[in-house]
């Protein structure tokens, strides 16, 4: 008989957490700590001028949908158990900045409640620091992405800065088509109304992928 070799030790999965993380709603009172991660994600993003709104949204408790009657607002967290601290965060709204030239354009509300329960803009996720490369992001997409499929959503979008190999290998991998620097993202529309376009900012390009 021969010796038994001693095992390797079992590699996680890229999509694997470790297993003092978990993914978790937003909680009251944590609107602070939520922000503060966000606001890495936003960097080069323009001004967070919803910061305070974000904020204060949290910490009065979910579940939100849009002034559309349609549209989730999701906010998740990657909490550290042992410490409870929070180290990720993600924040997917309905497309607000479509729908309110939508509004403007004197859109109906039928054509304005379906776009926002159809289409869910990534708005920020981000992980500390000291806790990337664990699968977190990936996994605070992930449950976003069901979360919103759940509610009858099924095409999300988003952007970053143009040129930045790390999240454009990171979006890849995670189904999602990367648009050229400064191209629009279109939203189709319906019989009762027109496709629509969301546009990056200067330096900035989208992603996009049926959910």
């Amino acid at each position: 008989m021969g010796r038994n070799k001693p095992g390797k030790p079992r590699r996680r999965r890229p999509d694997e957490l470790p297993n003092d993380i978990q993914i978790r709603d937003a909680r009251p009172g944590e609107g602070k700590a939520f922000t503060d991660l966000a606001a890495l994600a936003m960097e080069g993003h323009g001004a967070f001028d919803d910061r305070e709104a974000m904020r204060e949204t949290i910490d009065e408790g979910g579940p939100f949908t849009s002034q559309f009657g349609a549209g989730r607002f999701v906010f998740l967290v990657a909490e550290h158990t042992p410490t409870a601290r929070i180290v990720g965060i993600s924040s997917s709204i309905p497309p607000l900045s479509v729908l309110g030239g939508m509004e403007r354009d004197r859109a109906d509300p039928i054509a304005l409640e379906a776009t926002a329960m159809a289409y869910v803009k990534l708005r920020a996720l981000a992980v500390a620091n000291d806790h990337r490369r664990q699968g977190i992001a990936s996994a605070l997409l992930t449950r976003a992405m069901a979360i919103h499929r759940d509610h009858r959503a099924f095409f999300m979008y988003g952007q970053f800065t143009a040129g930045d190999a790390a999240l454009t290998r990171f979006y890849q991998r995670h189904g999602f088509t990367i648009h050229a620097p400064g191209e629009p993202v279109i939203l189709a529309g319906s019989s009762r109304h027109s496709d629509v376009g969301a546009s990056p900012l200067p330096g900035e390009q989208m992603f996009s992928r049926a959910i």
